[in-house]
């Protein structure tokens, strides 16, 4: 057996440094959705409202991340509802729920023609794609994420809208 040489043990060191890095780089887990809270129609522009919710997540990874950018497509039943761009900076806590705000402009034929549907169903699949720029300690990943999830809508509006 080769006794640990001055050369041996460096090598093994930088092999430690070099498994660490790749660890640290591996991408993190994408977040457990929740649903939307507080549901709000801030404005309006002919048949154009603009909603303002708050999406409830879940952040599975035993460190903190930051939220960089989010673009997110929403459908109602399978009918795109609207678009939203989120451009700020959102601290991730590990292992911790965190609230992400989001304002879109509403398609208002796509949810009028779900109404009815969801009026007899008590419930529509609301249904989010889109992409987000995360940020761990010095490396930045741009992941791709799909949630979809039966949602209450008359439960919803009442608790978020005061109806």
């Amino acid at each position: 057996m080769q006794a640990f040489t001055s050369r041996n043990r460096g090598a093994w060191a930088a092999l430690i440094v070099l498994l660490g890095l790749a660890a640290g780089c591996r991408q993190p887990e994408p977040p457990e959705y929740f649903g939307f809270q507080d549901i709000q129609i801030i404005k309006t522009t002919g048949s154009q409202p603009t909603l303002a919710t708050v999406v409830k997540l879940y952040n599975p990874n035993p460190y903190a991340l930051e939220l960089r950018r989010a673009e997110v497509d929403v459908a109602i039943n399978g009918r795109h509802a609207g678009h939203s761009l989120l451009d700020s900076t959102i601290y991730i806590p590990k292992r911790d729920t965190f609230y992400v705000p989001v304002a879109m402009q509403v398609d208002l034929q796509a949810i009028l023609s779900n109404a009815l549907q969801s009026l007899f169903n008590k419930k529509a699949t609301i249904t989010l794609d889109g992409r987000v720029k995360i940020k761990k300690g010095m490396w930045m990943f741009n992941r791709p994420f799909h949630y979809e999830d039966k949602e209450d809508i008359q439960q919803l509006l009442q608790n978020g809208m005061g109806l």
